[in-house]
């Protein structure tokens, strides 16, 4: 394992060493690093990378338009379980039959957080940064799947306590 580490840690001190030459034309010093060679596909993963980059936001507006739509299903069929088909029994006592309502919680908090990945922000940016450009788009990139993350856990979480609730109606 030693002996692993020790290939790994000079080839990648190889790797990173580079070689001052001088330009012919420029009379400037350029510095070339060593890297491997190119596979013969690089070009196309290259362009798949940026592709996934371009794609990347939209595609999180349209997942959380899809869990906002399937969000609204999960409630009009919960909720007209519980107003339409008599499934709260009417000798329950009023908190039980309010623990009812927990599902819907979730459920709510989860409808928030996709709108708040929908919802268009101003960015203050500098637009001849190209480091400034990346930083924020970063940012708001982690910060919008983090919200989208939140908004399918609480989806699970009021599936889970819709289920709990059937079990607990069942046992009454």
């Amino acid at each position: 394992m030693k002996s692993f580490q020790m290939t790994w840690m000079s080839a990648m001190a190889e790797a990173t060493q580079c070689k001052p030459i001088e330009a012919v034309e420029q009379n400037q010093t350029e510095t070339i690093y060593y890297s491997p060679a190119s596979e013969t596909d690089d070009e196309l993963w290259l362009a798949h990378g940026a592709k996934m980059l371009e794609d990347s936001m939209p595609a999180i507006r349209s997942a959380a338009s899809e869990l906002l739509k399937g969000l609204g299903m999960l409630q009009t069929v919960y909720l007209g379980i519980l107003g339409f088909a008599k499934f709260i029994p009417e000798h329950m006592e009023v908190y039980n039959k309010a623990l009812f309502i927990l599902p819907i919680v979730p459920w709510v908090i989860a409808i928030y957080y996709c709108l708040r990945v929908m919802k268009t922000e101003i960015i203050d940016i500098n637009l001849r940064s190209p480091s400034d450009i990346r930083e924020k788009a970063t940012e708001l990139f982690a910060e919008k799947q983090r919200y989208l993350d939140t908004a399918f856990a609480l989806l699970i979480a009021g599936i889970v306590f819709s289920f709990a609730m059937v079990v607990f109606r069942l046992r009454v």
